[in-house]
């Protein structure tokens, strides 16, 4: 499926990102132009799938799933930072666990496989080691089905008694940054309008999905080649 290589791909490109930052590089600090960073992070999933089923001539049916559930995950940007403010870019991929069956309870089961954005950052610093922002931009949401009690054939997207499709949609959130000089804690919340994951399912309905997430996370980030020797934003105003 073109949206699991798009997310894999994110994820291997973060995860090397991540493994360069371990290795000694120049310096890179806030009094130049830029920052690049790399985080990760858990995560908390809070979603609600709008489920509609429509028999071979038959009439629709609504339904709902909330497959809430943990992840971890991984983050890369870069911030350009402009005084008091910073603009910059994101982009993260994380893995999920939640699964629900529908309601009215129902031998189908729905859940989550993965979850990714891109998005803009714009912040503010409060002090010299807290900022507040916000963030927009798109996101990918991996979605399951499974039938229980059926052992036949997924088809192209699945398999045994599971399909797999993709949601897609506009993000947006907010969160604080806080420098603790080694690294950057941060606490993340995302709100997600999802749609566009249609397919017939094992009993001949044709379904069709969307719905919202919300996610909140915790995490650290890292400063990829900084040298904090010489961070002047955090060092006494004697010694600049």
């Amino acid at each position: 499926m073109a949206a699991r290589r798009y997310v894999d791909i994110i994820a291997g490109a973060l995860a090397l990102a991540a493994g360069g930052a371990l290795e000694k590089a120049h310096a890179q600090n806030w009094d130049g132009s830029g920052l690049v960073r790399f985080g990760v992070f858990l995560q908390g999933s809070f979603i609600d799938y709008d489920i509609a089923q429509t028999p071979l001539g038959g009439s629709t049916s609504k339904f709902s799933a909330s497959p809430n559930g943990l992840g971890v995950g991984v983050s890369a940007g870069y911030d350009l930072r402009l005084g008091s403010f910073v603009v910059g870019a994101e982009a993260d991929a994380s893995f999920d666990d939640g699964s629900a069956k529908s309601r009215p309870v129902t031998r189908e089961q729905y859940g989550i496989d993965f979850f990714s954005t891109v998005r803009g950052r714009l912040g503010y610093f409060l002090n010299p080691s807290l900022m507040v922002y916000g963030t927009a931009g798109y996101s990918l949401l991996g979605g399951e089905y499974k039938l229980n009690g059926f052992t036949g054939t997924g088809g192209a997207t699945g398999s045994g008694n599971k399909k797999y499709g993709t949601l897609d949609g506009f993000v947006y959130g907010g969160g604080l940054e806080y420098d603790l000089g080694w690294g950057i804690g941060f606490l993340e919340y995302l709100h997600s309008d999802l749609s566009g994951w249609d397919f017939l399912n094992f009993q001949g309905s044709r379904t069709s999905i969307d719905g919202t997430q919300d996610v909140v996370r915790i995490g650290m980030k890292f400063k990829v080649g900084h040298d904090y020797g010489h961070d002047v934003y955090r060092r006494p105003e004697t010694m600049k």
